[in-house]
């Protein structure tokens, strides 16, 4: 692949079979009524508990007759349900959200980035954890939770990051998902155990394990985001 000028890009592969772009992935929130009751119930289970929580309050909160939230839930299980979902969303969101914003080749400030909105997605400005930790624990699922969002988070990376990387660089590592995996678990557990430690230490680890190629390269000529338009191609003449 050649720039538009017709010089050769440095440290990209000539031979690409296609330009590779930016995936987007697809929020999976619950939107409309739905979305509403589910925010209710989720606010609902944050500051009052799951068992102190019932059908009423939700409609109550959500602003909804109670027919209308069985119309959308038909128990409290189905919208306990909804709200883990919605916590799944935080955080694989939160990934996608960094990908589509991040600065291209900027490896080493963006992986700092990366842990930043890790630390985000887990926990309060002012270090505590969020406040789902205390839904989870109440119903008993922070272990198969933290199971079913390490599953997710590495499905999201292998599936809209991973890719474009290996277009571009080389992977070093075997079994990708399954370090991916142990890694992400090791960075929570580490920000757990040692929570004064630095997002620059956190992204020294995470270059050590995956062995990452941390040299800055130049964009790609062509745009990053499939529905981005195309950049014109210059005229014999040099007008755009």
């Amino acid at each position: 692949m050649s720039a538009l000028d017709g010089k050769p890009i440095p440290g990209f592969d000539p031979d690409l079979p296609h330009p590779v772009t930016r995936q987007v992935r697809q929020s999976a929130r619950l939107e409309g009524t739905a979305g509403d009751i589910m925010l209710a119930a989720r606010e609902l289970y944050e500051t009052e508990g799951v068992a102190a929580t019932s059908m009423a309050a939700i409609a109550r909160k959500a602003g909804v007759a109670r027919s209308l939230l069985y119309y959308y839930f038909p128990d409290k299980q189905a919208v306990t349900d909804a709200v883990i979902e919605d916590y799944l969303e935080d955080l694989v969101e939160s990934v996608s959200t960094w990908n589509e914003l991040r600065e291209f080749g900027e490896t080493p400030s963006e992986l700092k980035n990366c842990v930043s909105m890790l630390r985000r997605a887990l926990y309060t400005a002012s270090g505590d954890p969020r406040p789902m930790f205390s839904v989870l624990e109440e119903l008993g699922l922070r272990d198969r939770f933290a199971t079913q969002a390490v599953r997710e988070v590495v499905a999201c990376i292998q599936n809209y990051i991973v890719s474009e990387y290996m277009a571009y660089r080389t992977i070093e590592i075997q079994l990708i998902p399954e370090t991916f995996g142990l890694l992400i678990f090791g960075l929570a557990g580490m920000m757990k155990a040692k929570p004064d430690i630095t997002d620059d230490e956190l992204a020294t680890l995470i270059a050590q394990t995956l062995r990452l190629d941390m040299t800055v390269i130049d964009p790609p000529p062509w745009p990053e985001h499939p529905d981005v338009p195309s950049r014109p191609t210059p005229s014999s003449d040099g007008a755009a």
